[in-house]
């Protein structure tokens, strides 16, 4: 039913062509729609390719050159096949990504060397290369064919070949694109452009300077759909890349034919002459290839001072553009001189690429005093929309004053919208929760990445949500049987695991934190550390005066990676002994010691011995307790040449997570309250069982609702001041409680006994319902729980029937329909294609030692903790006929985990094997 409203909703009854004539016959509107895309794809004429292009002359380097020339390898093919998403629509086959999951044992084969006959041998993909044009409408109420994007549907045999292209292009990019463009490229992300944006646009806002600065947002127009392919192979050659690779990646480019779905139903084929697909994995690479000749150009004419970028501060680098794909941010100086050259910059990369700058959704700011004269004589040159400020760039505000609060005010009224539209539709608990969790909380998590949102917005935001939660409407208040702190608990601990936004929000902003200290050389990193601790380290900077809001929401969240991380040591150089977090104990990161009197000694590299990589016992124990002497003892140094390493203790790899830091957030909070006590094990049991069991959601959400008393028996309504009858519907005798009407009741009791579970339920012996709940736990299994479940909430539903219909239903019949419905889930349940990834062939499942490939070694490593407390690690190194060609061992201190004692061994083997 659903599928049939969304088809309708999408379906395209009228079109209006060139003339302005609207359209409604199907086949007038395909040749509207064709003659459109046609037109879009076809060759325009193009001039000073090679000239243009020679900006980025030689960025592939000699050893780049020679790890992209390597023969693909099925293990290639087979990761590409691995990172599709199964469910992704398909192409004109039909076949998805599941279906090669699902028999890769029977195809792999032959689809891996079908691909690699492409990738080494450059044999013609044509065969694969139809595709289907799926239009998504730009508006809510599209009219021409330019109010729809063209989305590329490819065939996943196709796209194993363009994914494995592109996995082995992307780890390149990194060296290879400019730092100023953020998509794509692995350590970069599109925070970095906002923050940097922001940051900038304070800094305007606040310049005295006598030169003012013009900020250009431009829009171009059908970026993706306009690239030249000619300009496309110039630009790969230019930069380096392969011959053999940049013919496989045309060859995948120009041997497209595409076919528009229309209505769903494809439309006579054609064959376009420029554009980069949207849906083909390689085209996002091989956009940002592309646009790096845009920056190229902007930055040569910035090195040859023809523009200039703006400088927050005197050591911050000068930024005079930033990009995010297709979006892009220009700064220079508001004078016509810079403006032209920038001007001039555009319309040779539009000559060579294909680019078209859309000028009437283009717009530039101005910094103050720049006069209006000065202004008019810019947009004579570059003909766009002048503002005041931006409202926003990729969907971020840019422009914060005072009132924060009334700034986020439009995500409050997105999730508001959401909401709304919600509420129309009747839904269970368990699928009001999947909304709230996937929808709802995920709308502010990209602003919350940036920004620290006001107290008084996260609680607005928990309130609509918590509204929606219980079932309350604007002219409908519900009971809030729970606390909202209560039901964002862990579901381990009797929540339902809904996140508290705040600590959410510090946990995001602490990883833009966590990236200033571990890439230092981002340009984000560089800006910020310019402006706001030159001459420090992110975790001891201080609050400053005109601080962006951007920087005082990363400041305001440092105190997370302070608490949760310490320091690993290498040469002791940057850590400070008694300020710094670096005698680490298990779940206890942030242990410092006392500095006493008249000690001169600083950092952690004056308490290690100059000639080994050790510790000075002899300083340790004249300046340390005993205790804590033997706790620095245990620590295990890296290498002295090597620098010191901030280690997160909430994860196993030591990098900072947003789950891990939420996680800790919450647990921290959970310890500081002393009205929360820890949940015992025994209640922790109870939930466990509860979630894992093989029942509909709605039940299970039921269950966890009455185990936390949250149901609207008549007494408790009663006791809430709410008019009604206390007693139960049935028996008129008792007080209508949760364990009356599951287990008290004489009409329940006989439910029971009719079960198949055979229940005799002895009132003397019930307690609460929890209590027997979590006694049937620990005394019967699995699929007697589920029974039970089922049962319960047909009770309840039984119940509802009884007292808002005058329906009844006698208890045989009970048990019947409750395990009926639960048999058909399960049948359900089992019937549904499993979505599995393929197994790899060639891996293994023994213990025998398995030789390298020819020509290779092989190093196996192995740690042993010894009875004074230190771990010994060894290492062999072989050749593939099993023949040793070195071994070596080494001794460690340090604590008894054994993940540490397996790391120090990699760790000596790979230092080992380098020397080799």
């Amino acid at each position: 039913m659903k599928a049939n409203i969304r088809r309708s909703k999408n379906k395209i009854e009228t079109i209006t062509d060139t003339q302005g004539q609207k359209l409604y016959k199907d086949t007038e509107i395909e040749n509207v729609l064709v003659d459109h895309f046609k037109n879009l794809f076809t060759k325009q004429d193009t001039h000073n390719i090679k000239e243009t292009v020679q900006i980025v002359e030689g960025r592939i380097s000699q050893d780049m050159h020679q790890e992209l020339s390597k023969i693909f390898t099925k293990e290639e093919v087979f990761q590409a096949i691995k990172d599709m998403k199964s469910l992704a629509a398909p192409g004109p086959d039909g076949l998805p990504a599941l279906f090669y999951h699902n028999y890769w044992e029977i195809i792999g084969e032959d689809v891996t060397n079908m691909a690699l006959d492409i990738l080494n041998n450059n044999s013609d993909p044509s065969h694969l290369n139809s595709t289907y044009i799926c239009l998504i409408p730009k508006t809510n109420n599209p009219s021409t064919p330019s109010d729809f994007r063209p989305i590329s549907l490819c065939n996943v045999s196709l796209k194993i070949v363009t994914k494995t292209l592109a996995n082995r292009i992307k780890d390149m990019l990194p060296e290879v694109i400019s730092p100023n463009q953020s998509a794509f490229i692995k350590g970069r992300l599109i925070t970095d452009n906002t923050i940097i944006a922001s940051e900038i646009f304070h800094y305007l806002a606040h310049s005295k300077r006598k030169n003012g600065y013009v900020g250009i947002k431009t829009d171009m127009a059908k970026a993706y759909d306009r690239v030249e392919w000619d300009f496309l192979e110039a630009t790969l050659t230019s930069m380096g890349f392969p011959k053999s690779m940049v013919s496989t990646i045309m060859n995948c480019v120009r041997t497209v034919k595409f076919s528009i779905l229309i209505n769903g139903h494809p439309s006579q084929e054609f064959y376009p002459q420029r554009g980069l697909r949207q849906g083909d994995p390689l085209s996002p690479y091989l956009f940002i290839i592309c646009a790096d000749v845009l920056s190229g150009l902007i930055t040569k004419a910035q090195q040859d001072k023809l523009i200039h970028g703006v400088m927050i501060c005197h050591e911050a680098p000068e930024i005079s553009h930033l990009f995010f794909a297709d979006d892009s941010l220009v700064f220079c100086r508001a004078n016509t001189k810079e403006v032209s050259t920038i001007q001039n910059i555009i319309q040779i990369y539009q000559n060579a690429s294909g680019q078209l700058v859309n000028f009437s959704k283009s717009e530039m700011v101005f910094s103050k005093g720049v006069s209006n004269q000065i202004q008019r004589d810019i947009s004579n040159i570059l003909p766009m929309k002048i503002l005041n400020q931006f409202s926003k760039y990729l969907g971020m505000p840019v422009a914060l004053g005072r009132s924060k609060k009334q700034i986020f005010n439009f995500i409050q009224e997105k999730i508001w919208k959401k909401l709304k539209g919600w509420k129309e539709k009747h839904l269970s608990f368990a699928g009001r929760g999947t909304l709230i969790k996937a929808v709802a909380q995920a709308i502010p998590t990209y602003l919350m990445s940036s920004f620290l949102l006001p107290k008084g917005v996260c609680d607005q935001l928990e309130k609509m949500i918590c509204n929606f939660w219980w079932g309350s409407s604007t002219d409908h208040r519900k009971i809030h049987w729970i606390k909202w702190s209560t039901v964002c608990k862990h579901k381990m601990e009797g929540g339902i695991g809904f996140r508290d936004l705040r600590a959410f929000n510090e946990a995001l902003l602490a990883k833009q934190g966590w990236r200033l200290i571990t890439q230092p050389d981002s340009l984000v990193a560089k800006i910020l550390k310019a402006k706001y601790y030159p001459k420090g380290e992110f975790l001891k900077a201080s609050h400053k005066q005109q601080m962006s809001y951007t920087w005082k929401s990363i400041l305001q969240a440092s105190w997370v990676i302070k608490r949760g991380s310490y320091w690993t040591i290498g040469s002791g150089q940057g850590i400070n002994i008694w300020e710094d977090n670096w005698i680490q104990q298990k779940g206890n990161p942030t242990s410092t010691i006392s500095k006493p009197n008249n000690c001169g000694l600083i950092k952690v590299k004056e308490l290690m011995d100059d000639n080994y990589n050790d510790w000075n016992v002899t300083i340790i124990n004249q300046i340390f307790n005993p205790y804590e002497a033997h706790m620095i003892q245990q620590i295990p140094i890296l290498d002295k040449t090597q620098s010191d390493i901030l280690t997160w203790d909430g994860t196993r790899d030591g990098h900072y997570s947003v789950k891990s830091g939420y996680q800790a957030i919450m647990e921290w909070a959970k310890n500081s309250d002393n009205n929360n006590a820890t949940s015992s094990n025994s209640s922790m049991e109870i939930w466990k069982v509860l979630w894992k069991l093989n029942v509909p959601p709605k039940h299970s959400h039921f269950i966890w609702r009455c185990l936390s008393n949250a149901i609207p028996v008549k007494g408790k309504l009663f006791k809430k001041g709410i008019r009604c009858d206390p007693l139960c519907p049935r028996c008129l005798n008792h007080v209508e409680t949760i364990q009356h009407v599951f287990l008290e009741c004489d009409w329940a009791k006989k439910v029971w006994f009719a079960s198949p579970l055979t229940l005799n339920l002895n009132s003397n012996q019930l307690t609460e319902f929890y209590d027997w709940f979590n006694y049937m736990i620990i005394n019967t299994d699995k699929e007697c729980m589920e029974k039970i479940v089922a049962i319960t909430y047909e009770i309840w539903n039984t119940r509802n029937l009884l007292v808002f219909q005058n329906k009844d239903l006698p208890p045989q019949e009970i048990s019947a329909n409750a395990l009926k419905r639960l048999h058909e889930f399960k049948s359900f349940e089992e019937q549904r294609t499993p979505i599995q990834k393929p197994s790899h062939k060639s891996c293994r499942n023994n213990t025998s030692w398995s030789p390298p490939l020819r020509g290779c070694l092989k190093a196996n490593v192995d740690a042993h903790l010894s009875s004074d407390g230190r771990w010994l690690s060894g290492l062999v190194l072989r050749r593939e006929d099993g023949s040793a060609v070195g071994s070596a061992t080494r001794m460690h201190k340090g604590s008894g985990e054994a993940v540490l004692g397996e790391a120090l061994a990699l760790n000596d083997a790979m230092e080992w094997v380098a020397k080799f």
